[in-house]
Order: C-alpha cells, then structure tokens, then sequence
C-alpha cells in the first residue's frame, strides 16, 4: 500500500517553503523517491485546487485539477510514498474529511497538521489579510476568524484524527523549530543541503497600519502626490508597490504585534480549554496558554511611514506608465 502524506496547513506555519522548495521538481521529496503528483499541482506549487473542489471554495477553477484528478494521479503514481499538500485543506468541514478519507481508501494516509499558538497565528493571518488590501480593525478581523471557526483548532485536528487515527496523525509545533522545514525533512527522511529561502518576508504592524491607511485613501480616491491621483481601480497595484518596498526596509521587518501584554493573554486566555484538549493527544509548549517574557509591546504607528509609502508608490514607474496610459 502506497502512503501518501497530507500535508493540510496550516496557513503561516511554513506552508509556503514547503510547497515552493520541498515540493520543487528537482527539490529534496522528489530526490528521495517522494512523488508529489505534479500533474495534479493547481495553482502555483501546490495542490490548492484539490482542495478547494472538495471543500467546495469559490476559489475553485474547473479548468485545472481538482480532487478527482489528484486521486487518479496518486493511483497512477509508481512511487511507494507520495507528497500533497494545501493548507486549505484546513478549512473543509469534517463532513468533507470524510469524503477524502474513503477517496483515499486505497492509500496509507498520514495527515500532516502544523499548529501555531491562537494568539500569533491571529496576528499573522491579520497581517497577511492586511497585505492583500483588507483596511478593517484587529478586533473586528478576530471576530470574523470566530465566527467562521479559523481559531478552533481542536475541531480541525479532530476532523482528521477522527477519520484517519490519531497514531497516523503528525502534529508539528511551529513554536518547537527556529525553522519549520526541519520537521519536514526529519518526518519524511530527506536531506536538506541548506535552509530553504523563505518565501513570506515577515512585515511588522507599523508596515500594516501605513499601508492600510494608503489603502483606505485609495479606494477613497484619495491617494494624490503632487497633483498626481491614483484610481481606486489600482488598488492591487499600490499593493504589490508597497509590500516590495516593506521587505527592504528594516524600520518594517519582523512578527507583527497588535495587542497589548493584558489583551494578549485574555485573547490566550479564549482557548485555554481548547488547548487542553489538543493537549490530551499533543504535547503543546507553555506558549499556548501564557504569554513569554519575551513578547514585545506594538510598535507605535507614524505618519512619516504613510508619507514614505506614498511616495514609493508615485516613484514606482509600473505606477507612472499606468497613470500616463
């Protein structure tokens, strides 16, 4: 029996140096002999269309592979280990777990789930959200993460651990490596010449709340610099103008932090039953229930890093030549 290692997220544990450098063509899975069904990959270097089919996602597009293809793919594989992986595959209901599960009836399946404790993985999926253009408050995301269960973390483990066993179950603490990829070369025994390049440049909340205010101006069509105003239709392009000028500049580097030391530990505080039961199948770090010693205060916002960025962004001359077209 083939086994096939289901590598389900989640989101900002890694993910994305796995997929990129892990899953490579000429990567370190496919020189140990591990197939990870390229025929099936969908979009980018990883098998995000498979999951969004199964978890029925309005991301999902019916002119590239989905679910049905990637079992077909991984049957025709001559490989006795295979690779998938889509941190999307967090988000599908168990109900959807189950489909997976007798889908992949024939394989020896070990799921593959990368926790990360509430409280940081918030703030970072925040920051991420704030990347792409989203201009709301902290609070008011966390909200929406509650809402549509993102943070219950013991129901996504027990979605799978349910239909696959917990004794196949591989739970990776991303607080327990300095690098997440360690783990993954360790689990499926492959050598790592050097550390993969990491594909996600961490950028603080002095960076998130600069950009989003240039963000709210834009879509107020209010984003002007020397006469010069840019449309709300480029938004996406100011965008992508800032967050290439965030990652070269130190003053925005780093984790981002948005809640104060008390906040924080009330917002910990939320999942400490939670964590618990997690905690009857996996070991979980202090982390997850007490804020270190080491956690940082939020950096305070200027009004000079908004000027900087707008100024970047009516520099830039992708910008320049769309505004003179």
């Amino acid at each position: 029996m083939k086994t096939l290692y289901l590598h389900i997220g989640l989101q900002k544990t890694g993910t994305s140096t796995v997929q990129m450098f892990f899953m490579h063509p000429k990567g370190p899975l496919q020189a140990a002999g591990i197939d990870c069904l390229q025929q099936a990959i969908a979009p980018n270097q990883a098998h995000h269309n498979a999951a969004w089919d199964i978890g029925k996602h309005k991301r999902y597009r019916p002119d590239l592979p989905g679910f049905s293809e990637l079992v077909e793919a991984a049957r025709a594989s001559e490989n006795d280990r295979l690779f998938v992986s889509s941190e999307d595959f967090s988000l599908i209901s168990s109900s959807q777990v189950k489909r997976v599960a007798e889908s992949l009836a024939d394989f020896d399946v070990r799921p593959i789930l990368c926790l990360r404790n509430q409280l940081t993985w918030s703030e970072s999926i925040f920051a991420q959200a704030c990347k792409r253009g989203y201009t709301q408050s902290f609070g008011n995301f966390l909200k929406t993460l509650r809402k549509n269960g993102r943070t219950d973390f013991f129901n996504i483990y027990d979605a799978w651990a349910s239909q696959f066993g917990h004794d196949k179950m591989t739970v990776m603490i991303y607080e327990n490596y300095s690098d997440i990829s360690d783990a993954f070369a360790e689990l499926l025994d492959v050598k790592v010449e050097a550390q993969p390049a990491r594909k996600n440049q961490s950028l603080n909340e002095r960076f998130v709340k600069a950009s989003q205010t240039v963000t709210e101006k834009c879509l107020a069509g209010k984003l002007e610099f020397d006469g010069q105003v840019i449309p709300d239709s480029m938004v996406n392009d100011v965008s992508k103008v800032m967050l290439a000028v965030g990652t070269h500049h130190p003053q925005f580097r780093g984790s981002p932090v948005f809640l104060k030391r008390k906040a924080a530990q009330e917002y910990l505080n939320r999942f400490a039953e939670m964590n618990r039961k997690i905690g009857e199948n996996v070991s979980l770090p202090d982390s997850y229930f007490t804020l270190p010693d080491s956690r940082r205060k939020p950096r305070k916002s200027y009004d000079l890093d908004v000027d900087f960025l707008v100024e970047c962004v009516f520099n830039n001359e992708a910008i320049l030549k769309k505004l003179a077209a």
